[in-house]
């Protein structure tokens, strides 16, 4: 990877870790404010609770990117890279879609039990994605399986019929 791309990478995910801080941050300061004032203090609650979970997905992105793009410094050669990067990150959308979703249905069921269609289909989303990833994970485990993980690159993979007859004639 190139220097260029790592800079990149390094700060998009500076980015979103800095949005991550201060989404929490607004979280905090309206939930004191709804507290202070009195005024529909679980409501406040419950919305600083629902942006502190976006905050949460936004800097696991962050990181997820950071750690991929910057530190691990692979190209997803393998089926098996791709595998585990596309889980992670799946995986920290769907917690957030489920965490975000159990919030609103809290507050539809407090305020209005009829407006509780859209939290619904949102946990409904959340688990399709759930069971879309346990398909695609189910799917790919034949790619993974055929290729084994101590294959090295392309370039590698020419050299070792010459290192096998070099070791066999040693």
């Amino acid at each position: 990877m190139t220097l260029f791309s790592r800079l990149l990478y390094s700060a998009i995910a500076g980015v979103l870790l800095l949005a991550a801080v201060l989404l929490m941050a607004v979280a905090v300061a309206r939930t004191f404010t709804g507290f202070w004032t009195g005024e529909g203090a679980l409501d406040t609650m419950l919305d600083g609770i629902g942006l502190v979970i976006i905050a949460v997905a936004v800097a696991d992105v962050g990181k997820f990117l950071f750690e991929e793009e910057v530190i691990s410094d692979r190209e997803l050669r393998r089926p098996a890279e791709a595998r585990g990067s596309l889980t992670k990150f799946m995986t920290i959308i769907i917690v957030a879609l489920s965490l975000e979703s159990l919030v609103l249905i809290t507050k539809a069921a407090r305020d209005k039990p009829a407006d509780i269609l859209f939290p619904a289909l949102l946990m409904l989303v959340a688990v399709a994605a759930l069971v879309g990833l346990g398909l695609f994970q189910k799917l790919s485990q034949h790619a993974t399986a055929v290729i084994p993980d101590d294959v090295e690159d392309s370039e590698d993979e020419d050299e070792k019929p010459r290192r096998r007859r070099a070791k066999a004639a040693g």
